[in-house]
């Protein structure tokens, strides 16, 4: 069984026994093993498996490798309703951002969000602060502060 096969089984166990075994611990080990030829299939099977296997993925990513997690973020923006993760994936970049398209696309998928939800203000400061983008996004929304976004 190659390693997404066996990624996406583990990601679809049973929600007792993926807690009481610790199964986190055995998914991060075998997101760390994805490689870029990987991204494909993966981002096709993030579209077909519901909400808690991609909160899973995204919880156990720890030792995603860079350039699967770059591809994986530019993959999952150009999905029409972008999936969960792109916001939690965010923080697993390194914290500097650099002027990539893969930045660009981050940030304008950030201001998007903002602006759609409101509720996700927090989360969303807390992603591109992580990855760097902080102060990009805060020129775009024409704010100085993030004290004076109420944060």
């Amino acid at each position: 069984m190659n390693v997404l096969h066996a990624l996406d089984a583990l990601l679809r166990s049973d929600d007792d026994e993926y807690d009481r075994l610790d199964l986190f611990l055995e998914a991060d080990e075998l997101i760390g093993q994805l490689q870029a030829a990987d991204v494909p299939a993966l981002l096709a099977l993030w579209q077909q498996r519901d909400l808690s296997w991609q909160q899973r993925f995204t919880q156990a990513s720890s030792n995603i490798d860079g350039a699967v997690l770059r591809a994986l973020l530019a993959g999952l923006l150009q999905i029409r309703e972008t999936p969960h993760g792109v916001l939690e994936l965010m923080s697993r970049l390194p914290p500097v951002a650099d002027s990539s398209t893969l930045s660009d696309a981050l940030l304008a998928y950030a201001e998007q969000a903002w602006h759609a939800d409101p509720a996700r203000q927090r989360q969303i400061q807390i992603s591109c602060w992580s990855c760097g983008l902080s102060g990009r996004l805060l020129k775009r929304l024409g704010l100085s502060s993030w004290k004076d976004a109420g944060l």
